[in-house]
């Protein structure tokens, strides 16, 4: 059922923005930057060394590892960055990545009561389970293996209060990191036991019938090894949702599907969900061992597909499983190896109850109902080895590589009774990938960062991505960035199925063509005034959707007989950053888009990204010490849906209470979402009758979290 919706990205051709030179211009000659006699030479530079710093330091000098996979100062990287600590999320109430990622500049949400599909600068399709941005969970990559997908919800598996901090990158990276890069990575920095030295207990409730509870375990032993250890499970009881489209269409829907609908809209005792994860690390010196499981069931109550009205047989259940180990060393004077390897499954089975099977033979649910299962399973092997060197003079270079091994990409589906099979898929593709980047500093406040990446895939053509960065820095400490780059994404496991008689995947015959990106974007970032920040991004974005493959045998077949499609996107993003006397602080931003797609129509917006949006984030200590008020406010442009109306614009406001004064040790959160009871609704997935996905109304939710 996931994959009716799945659409893909490319980039179009090496055309150059008509102010790309005259900025490069400015960069240059307008920057007020210090140079040397000769321009050339490089002079005297304190080299530092963040591996002798501590998270908590790292942290305060915002300094990130996932931009080039080396350790630089968010400021210095090759990219627009926002870095989101522990502190924030138990702020602001986060209990899902989904919901850390919404409150970003340029990050959108749909959630169709299943699954959360984010979008970021324009792009992201609902129903694309957003597989084109990578997540790294302590440098381990969580995409699934099938379909490339991030469970964003309560299914990701690690729980959200294990989170250190989250660094967000945004732009493609597969000059890094190859291929799910393609709009950014989200880097997921977990807790260390010596935080905690001792347990942690917590335990919570809301509206719908929500109840959690986790149990964690931290310490470090006199002898450096330092362990975590952690359960959550938690439950949703659901609610009865209204569906406005099945009761207008049901006369109309009945005639062609009956028993489809005799329930006047309403799917009663539905949106179930329920969850369970565990995750654990221990770390000696240089060497981690890691382990994540998690599992999500989900009630679908939205009848997706034609699928009978409140029947709770409708849902979904996601199983990961992570092992790793990674090892860092510093092997001599300034040159540090990471070398990791790890083992990864992945499942997904779904249930869909129908009322006629694949001959549109038709039944009384009530006697028999035909259930449609798809199923989705994925075994993995990923090692990496990484060497970066720090230059006298601040230069510094990084080389890599990586290889990957799907044990199992398999893929099916079938109707019972009477039994029919639609699909069944099984790949085992491996596919590999050789990195070189390096950071120059010609002079004087200047930093250029250079990257390329090439992957050698057994499913379909290989992929070669460069990026090129160019990162001022005036006396004033104002910086600009000037970023210019390419990533791809590889065919999915049920893109290759679906043309697996058409596609030689041995390469004898034809080729897929991965989907890719070419992206433009300027940042300014600036310091306003002691405690103010502020910044501006401009960018562009290229995509060519290729969904078909060209004929290897043939080369020079004509690309109109390719399904492709662009898609561009520009946008700005102004930011601003606040760290106030008194312990206020706050974030705010206003993004404006727009989006086309020449194969639909050169007018509409056809990612159904809203044109604007505006965020603001609030950290407010109240009189009480140890307590603080978390606001968030979030407003959306209306967005075009699948009938090319448009949703209504609103504005969320999210408010959270947190208190530690009451007892020690005692932490308690109190979180109004929704607080004005505003009527809001996402835009549906493709391949749906539905135009609207109405969300949640006014919620609360209660935590208590104790620490011994």
């Amino acid at each position: 059922m996931v994959m009716k919706s799945l659409s893909r990205y490319s980039r179009a051709g090496g055309r150059w923005p008509a102010w790309l030179l005259p900025a490069l211009i400015w960069l240059v000659t307008a920057g007020g930057l210090p140079v040397t006699a000769t321009g050339l030479e490089a002079p005297d530079q304190e080299i530092i060394d963040y591996t002798q710093f501590s998270l908590d330091d790292l942290m305060e000098m915002s300094v990130v590892y996932g931009a080039s996979k080396v350790m630089q100062k968010a400021k210095e990287a090759p990219a627009s960055i926002t870095i989101i600590t522990r502190e924030e999320i138990q702020t602001y109430g986060y209990r899902n990545l989904a919901e850390v990622l919404t409150s970003l500049r340029g990050f959108y949400n749909t959630y169709d009561h299943n699954y959360d599909y984010l979008g970021v600068r324009g792009l992201g399709y609902p129903g694309d389970l957003s597989s084109r941005m990578l997540c790294l969970v302590d440098g381990v990559r969580v995409n699934g293996a099938s379909i490339g997908g991030i469970n964003m919800n309560m299914g990701f598996p690690v729980d959200l209060d294990l989170v250190e901090r989250i660094e967000v990158i945004r732009g493609p990276a597969s000059s890094v990191y190859g291929t799910n890069a393609m709009l950014g990575i989200i880097n997921v920095v977990t807790r260390e036991g010596y935080r905690l030295e001792g347990f942690e207990a917590a335990a919570g409730g809301g509206s719908f019938g929500r109840r959690s509870a986790r149990l964690t375990y931290g310490h470090e032993t006199v002898g450096g090894l330092d362990l975590i250890a952690s359960a959550s499970v938690g439950q949703i009881d659901g609610q009865d949702r209204y569906i406005q489209e099945l009761d207008e269409r049901e006369e109309e829907w009945s005639q062609h599907y009956p028993y489809w609908n005799d329930n006047g809209g309403w799917f009663r005792d539905g949106d179930t969900e329920a969850w369970h994860s565990f995750f654990g690390k221990a770390t000696y010196e240089g060497l981690t061992l890691e382990s994540m499981f998690s599992y999500r069931k989900k009630q679908n109550p939205m009848a997706p597909s034609t699928t009978i009205v409140n029947d709770n047989s409708a849902q979904t259940e996601d199983t990961q499983l992570n092992l790793s180990a990674r090892y860092r060393t510093r092997l001599w004077d300034r040159v540090d190896m990471v070398g990791q390897i790890y083992y990864q499954t992945f499942g997904y089975d779904g249930a869909w109850p129908y009322s006629y099977d694949w001959e549109y033979n038709f039944y009384d649910p009530a006697d028999h109902v035909v259930l449609y299962r798809d199923k989705f399973r994925g075994r993995r092997v990923t090692g990496a080895l990484d060497f970066s060197h720090r230059l006298a003079g601040g230069h510094a270079v990084a080389v890599g590589v990586e290889y990957q091994h799907n044990l199992k990409m398999d893929m099916s589906a079938h109707d019972e009774s009477p039994y029919f099979e639609w699909y069944d898929f099984e790949f085992s593709p491996e596919n590999y990938g050789v990195y070189a980047l390096t950071e120059l500093r010609p002079v004087q406040g200047i930093i250029v960062n250079l990257g390329l990446r090439h992957d050698n895939y057994t499913s379909f053509q290989n992929s070669t991505n460069p990026r090129v960065a160019v990162v001022t820095e005036s006396m004033g400490g104002n910086v600009f960035k000037a970023l210019y780059g390419t990533a791809f994404q590889a065919p999915n496991g049920y893109e290759l199925g679906s043309q697996e008689d058409e596609v030689d995947t041995g390469r004898s015959g034809l080729s897929l063509i991965p989907e890719e990106i070419e992206t433009y974007e300027f940042i300014w970032e600036l310091d306003l005034a002691r405690h103010w920040t502020g910044s501006m991004t401009v960018y562009e974005y290229v995509y060519r959707e290729m969904v078909a493959g060209q004929n290897a045998n043939d080369p020079t077949g004509d690309p109109a007989d390719w399904d492709n499609d662009q898609i561009t996107s520009r946008g700005a993003e102004l930011g601003l950053e606040a760290r106030l006397p008194g312990g206020i602080q706050g974030r705010a931003s206003w993004t404006y888009n727009e989006c086309k797609d020449r194969w639909v129509n050169p007018v509409w917006s056809e990612s159904r990204a809203p044109n604007r949006q505006g965020k603001l984030n609030l950290w407010l200590p109240l009189r009480r010490a140890g307590t603080r008020l978390g606001v968030e406010v979030q407003y959306s442009s209306p967005r075009r849906t699948i009938t090319h109306l448009m949703t209504r614009e609103y504005t969320l406001v999210n408010l959270t209470l947190v208190d530690r004064s009451l007892v020690e040790g005692l932490t308690i959160s109190g979180s109004l979402r929704n607080a004005l009871n505003r009527s809001i609704a996402h835009p549906a997935t493709w391949g749906e009758y539905q135009d609207l996905i109405w969300q949640d109304g006014r919620s609360f939710r209660l935590y208590f979290t104790c620490s011994r």
